[in-house]
């Protein structure tokens, strides 16, 4: 058989294909088949790049019947298949109440995707009109650099002009409007979504930051969920960790954590910040052996925290809930790397002084003191309150000792100081 007979064969198979995909489909959809039959024109676009002298196969040889599944002649077809209408048959099972408009471009966009693997010229870029959509991109970027609301308005209307939807069109302009008008932002979500593009990780991450504390932010937590995205970057790891943290769901944090320390595919490691988060959480939870746990974890992987809010809410949370030897551990380590006023450590210091009385733990309080005193720690007035306290048992320290702090009174032999 010659080229020119192999042409008109594949030709006629691919007719017969595209005819029974039509009647299967034209009584459901019928703007979707005139988007597949008539607008798209797949019987005259992809075999006119075929060379009619090659003597390789069509480059695209494929079949959509959907009803008659089993008739698709070869395994390549079938594979095919399955790649160019996954989305599209995966969202029918959930979705039958969607506009037509929604399944539409769920099409559209398997077939730019499995367009990827045609050889130039690609008729597909032609139709989904790249070079319009890379210049707006391009004018999105711009207008946003030098916010330009109005002006990225206008390029919004210019894109639903276009009737193309595209994902990365909408994320531009997700991103873009969400630093000045998040309104608008939101209301560009749901036209994607009712368009029925799915979205990405970044344009749900990228509003769920700005709704943090709104009912919104749940909703976009649970269109992660829904959709199975999975966080890739440190900065969504961190919106995620303080959503849930907001939330005061426990369960959300350590499923959350969890999964960042034990997915393989996850390429970057917790930070100071993270740990900060993750730790001052689990202390204000009374989660204590957890947090404990975590400490010596983030200290054996050589990471300090420099944040204030390492000594508010773990520090202090520590001392308060009677693990003043952790907390006294911890904020030695913490004030040996940061640099700093020794004595904006005073106020932590008396919360472990006074965790350690609780305890009777009075050995433990001379050493404090002692670390205070060589570290340059003016005790507070509750330290010395703590210290003029504790005169009854000052056969526990060494004589002279508690008085040369120059703290404990001393009394001469008429008991008068």
């Amino acid at each position: 058989m010659n080229c020119g007979q192999k042409n008109t064969a594949q030709k006629k198979k691919f007719f017969f294909i595209v005819t029974m995909v039509k009647k299967s489909f034209v009584i459901l959809f019928p703007r979707v088949m005139n988007f597949l039959f008539i607008r798209f024109q797949l019987n005259d676009k992809f075999f006119k790049g075929s060379s009619p002298s090659s003597t390789k196969e069509a480059i695209l040889n494929f079949s959509t019947n959907i009803v008659k599944f089993d008739q698709i002649p070869s395994s390549k077809e079938k594979e095919l298949y399955l790649r160019l209408t996954q989305t599209f048959r995966e969202k029918l099972k959930s979705n039958r109440h969607k506009p037509e408009l929604f399944y539409d471009n769920l099409i559209k966009s398997s077939i730019l995707e499995t367009s990827k693997i045609l050889k130039k010229p690609n008729p597909v870029s032609d139709i989904f009109k790249i070079d319009e959509i890379n210049n707006l991109i391009t004018n999105i970027y711009f207008a946003s650099q030098y916010k330009q609301v109005h002006k990225l308005k206008e390029l919004y209307q210019d894109f639903k002009k276009l009737e193309i939807a595209d994902e990365i069109v909408y994320k531009e302009f997700i991103i873009s409007f969400v630093r000045d008008d998040i309104e608008t932002a939101k209301t560009i979500y749901e036209d994607m979504r009712n368009n029925g593009v799915l979205p990405t990780m970044s344009s749900l991450i990228a509003l769920l930051k700005v709704t943090m504390n709104t009912s919104a932010a749940d909703y976009y937590v649970r269109e992660i969920k829904d959709l199975g995205l999975q966080f890739f970057t440190k900065n969504q790891f961190h919106v995620l960790l303080n959503y849930y943290i907001s939330r005061k769901d426990v369960q959300g944090v350590q499923t959350l954590w969890q999964e960042m320390v034990n997915n393989p595919k996850i390429e970057f490691k917790p930070n100071s910040y993270s740990y900060v988060r993750y730790i001052g959480f689990l202390c204000k939870n009374n989660l204590l052996d957890k947090a404990i746990e975590t400490l010596y974890t983030m200290e054996n992987e050589g990471i300090q925290p420099f944040q204030r809010e390492f000594l508010d809410s773990v520090i202090h949370s520590l001392a308060m809930n009677d693990r003043p030897q952790v907390a006294w551990r911890f904020l030695s380590s913490y004030r040996k790397k940061v640099l700093g006023l020794p004595n904006i450590y005073s106020n932590y210091y008396t919360l472990i002084l006074e965790a350690f009385i609780r305890q009777n733990n009075f050995n433990a309080v001379k050493k404090v003191f002692i670390d205070m005193e060589l570290t340059g720690v003016t005790p507070d007035n509750k330290a010395k309150e703590i210290l003029a306290s504790i005169q009854k048992f000052r056969d526990r320290f060494k004589e002279g000792e508690a008085i040369g702090y120059g703290l404990v009174p001393v009394f001469n032999a008429d008991g008068k100081q």
